[in-house]
């Protein structure tokens, strides 16, 4: 269909890659579309130092690959990316046609994804987090990968997934943003949901949509990561959202 082809940007989470979004970017581009994925600093094959890592640095990175894409993009995030795009956002919201979260945490009332996810009461995120001694990186034990982050996936899923993941910078965790409704409210938004997740509940999943006034919500019955669990159906939600505002226009 004439014109109906997106440029879709994606944003990975903490401690994965350009990697996790392999499969969904497959199915993404057999609709038609064009996919960049990113490594951001310290993922991936970016050998950035993970005491060289914020959540500026991140950011950054982003804004640099917009600038070579050159035109607004449908901007996704999983996880943490969430507030990775929302800076953004906040910076350049001329270069985003909509951002698309996915099971993500967002940032409301200034405060840092730390305390964003003290506040959901239904996670069994941080509680499972391997801290360093002096709290500057954090790693994850197998059984935690398996059962709670990448809920749904199989044992030999998790076998090709775990060395990949890096060691985490938390210095971005603790950084909050504070965005305006001039910039970050001026970009369409849409969340995809999941209801069997562990990292993000789903109560909090919908409280943070309610706290940004997103109303444009696909659900997926999968866990915190679809993007490896349920690729296909994750490329389908994200083209859905990605025409939506067409369908309304014409």
């Amino acid at each position: 269909m004439k014109n109906s082809n997106k440029t879709f940007l994606l944003v990975h989470g903490a401690w994965e890659g350009a990697w996790s979004w392999k499969e969904t970017t497959t199915h993404l581009e057999n609709a038609g579309h064009h996919v960049v994925a990113i490594d951001l600093p310290g993922h991936g094959n970016d050998k950035t130092p993970t005491t060289d890592i914020t959540l500026k640095l991140y950011a950054d990175r982003v804004k640099t690959e917009l600038d070579q894409i050159g035109k607004p993009v449908i901007l996704v995030a999983h996880s943490f990316g969430g507030f990775v795009i929302s800076q953004v956002a906040e910076e350049v919201p001329e270069k985003i046609e909509k951002m698309v979260f996915v099971a993500s945490a967002l940032p409301y009332h200034g405060k840092t994804a730390v305390e964003v996810f003290t506040e959901d009461k239904g996670s069994e995120f941080l509680e499972n987090l391997i801290f360093s001694e002096d709290k500057s990186t954090a790693v994850m034990s197998k059984e935690t990968i398996l059962n709670i982050i990448f809920t749904g996936a199989t044992e030999e899923q998790i076998d090709a997934i775990i060395p990949k993941l890096v060691v985490q910078a938390t210095k971005p965790f603790f950084e909050p943003i504070i965005t305006t409704q001039e910039n970050f409210g001026s970009v369409p938004k849409a969340f995809v949901e999941t209801t069997l997740d562990r990292v993000i509940s789903l109560k909090h999943q919908r409280y943070v949509q309610k706290m940004l006034g997103i109303d444009e919500v696909v659900t997926l019955e999968y866990g915190h990561v679809p993007l490896e669990t349920a690729p296909k159906e994750l490329a389908e939600a994200l083209v859905k959202i990605a025409k939506s505002k067409e369908e309304v226009v014409g």
